[in-house]
């Protein structure tokens, strides 16, 4: 197994099959990630078209990386919010103000109604949540960044990454607590229904 470290400078000294291993192994958690930005499917394939193409058109002047993943995440991140820009639809759009979607519902098949409530009363409070908060949750959570390539993808320190996880899994708790009650009833009233 070769690291990303020797993945990349396998790539950047000019191995086809180094970039090829580098695109196929990405291109599904690229595509994933991006669609969080816009439900845009093309605009998003587009954009991950022309980072591959800029990574092979400019590899001998890329930067050295350890982590190839992250190094994908901020360029497709990037390269989305000025795609967006040039349709008109952000004007001077930073990263702060991206809009983040995520559902969880595309992820599993529910089992049982009990854990179909749970995942739509999660869902409901990640709406709550700032766009800075439900990319944050994400990348942690479910892309599994650390607190340092958090930082990096959302351009802020160590501390404030980790205070940004912090106060939206706050929230996230608050607001299930406060709607636990709700599906608690729902649920119950629901399975009365059925005797």
């Amino acid at each position: 197994m070769t690291s990303d470290f020797q993945l990349w400078n396998e790539f950047v000294s000019g191995n086809d099959i180094a970039y090829k291993t580098i695109y196929d192994s990405h291109i599904q958690i690229l595509f994933k990630f991006g669609l969080h930005f816009t439900k845009d499917e093309d605009l998003v394939q587009d954009c991950i078209q022309d980072l591959f193409v800029d990574l092979h058109k400019y590899r001998s002047r890329l930067r050295q990386t350890n982590n190839i993943k992250l190094y994908l995440f901020v360029s497709l991140k990037h390269k989305i919010i000025r795609s967006l820009e040039k349709e008109g639809k952000f004007v001077q759009l930073n990263s702060e103000d991206l809009p983040f979607n995520y559902s969880f519902s595309n992820e599993d098949e529910f089992d049982d109604d009990l854990r179909k409530r749970k995942v739509e009363l999660l869902e409901k409070a990640m709406t709550e949540l700032s766009n800075r908060q439900r990319e944050a949750i994400y990348l942690r959570f479910v892309s599994g960044l650390s607190y340092e390539e958090l930082g990096e993808v959302l351009h802020m320190n160590y501390q404030s990454a980790r205070n940004l996880i912090y106060r939206g899994i706050e929230k996230l708790r608050e607001s299930c607590q406060k709607n636990s009650i709700l599906l608690m009833y729902s649920f119950i009233r629901t399975r009365l229904s059925l005797l």
